[in-house]
């Protein structure tokens, strides 16, 4: 059945004629008259009794009549769901990012403004964090370093440098700080592969063709800072607000002005939905905030 043979019927059924119908409508007679008959055809099947005055309904019409007003409360329960999600009462936003230092200000501003929706941040490197775009498992990331590729749609949010750590019981403790070649010879904290503080570090080493004592690989931020704090060994690592001057000390690298670009990205054929264009504005406004 068709939507044009179901809208036909449901007007002869309530209105009670064919005359009647077509001036539901806004066609004519014979247009209604052959949507109907095509239907009856279609199915084999009986709808209406023709009468000089009108039309009464047969049971297999009236039974019929009950489905079809069903699928037009359902048409309409649709229609105000995505209306409802039109005007962002209702809707689930999955987020990653490489840490929480620049989402949370986001996160935290997008669910002040609209605090009927939920969110899920999840935290991973940038590799993974690339790949679950592209599998449609995120909406939106926030990473470092993002390649340009036509895949991508990004808003660039900030710029973090990255910086050496050291415990406070280190003897480089007292030091404003140290070149690479430093660390020839001294235990290194590095990230897991995958991970743009990772990539940065093994290119600033072999810059410089300095060869650690001993790696020891960490799968998070947080991990190897608190594995500095212990004086596991020193970090390369990008300087981020919340990482505590109570717990390390942060070094300058002279000589290497290494810096990773921080962007919020979608799938640039998901850029304009209402949800992650939403994020997206969030983002860009806190931006201009910020340059104000």
């Amino acid at each position: 059945m068709s939507p044009t043979q179901a809208r036909a019927f449901h007007a002869v059924a309530t209105a009670g004629s064919i005359t009647a119908a077509a001036k539901v409508l806004n066609v004519t007679q014979p247009t209604i008259t052959t949507q109907v008959r095509e239907l009856e055809t279609l199915y084999g099947v009986e709808l209406f009794h023709r009468h000089p005055n009108g039309v009464t309904l047969t049971n297999v019409a009236r039974e019929l009549l009950v489905i079809i007003r069903r699928m037009q409360a359902n048409q309409q329960d649709a229609i105000q769901y995505l209306q409802t999600v039109q005007d962002m009462r209702i809707g689930h936003l999955r987020i990653g990012s490489y840490g929480p230092y620049d989402v949370i200000e986001i996160l935290a501003e997008f669910t002040r403004r609209y605090p009927s929706l939920t969110c899920s941040l999840t935290f991973a490197n940038s590799m993974k964090l690339h790949a679950e775009l592209l599998n449609h498992n995120l909406d939106v990331a926030v990473f470092t370093d993002v390649e340009a590729t036509p895949e991508f749609h990004s808003l660039a949010y900030n710029k973090i440098k990255q910086v050496a750590i050291v415990g406070k019981s280190h003897p480089w403790s007292n030091r404003k700080s140290i070149q690479i070649k430093n660390l020839k010879g001294e235990r290194l904290i590095i990230r897991e592969s995958g991970s743009e503080a990772r990539r940065a570090t093994e290119e600033a080493l072999k810059a410089s063709d300095v060869t650690p004592a001993t790696i020891i690989e960490i799968g998070s931020g947080d991990g190897a800072v608190a594995a500095v704090a212990q004086g596991m060994g020193a970090c390369l690592i990008f300087d981020v607000d919340t990482i505590s001057d109570n717990l390390v000390t942060k070094l300058h690298i002279r000589s290497a002005d290494i810096v990773a670009h921080v962007d919020v990205v979608c799938l640039a054929e998901r850029k304009n939905s209402r949800i992650i264009g939403c994020f997206l504005e969030v983002a860009g406004q806190l931006l201009e905030e910020k340059k104000n």
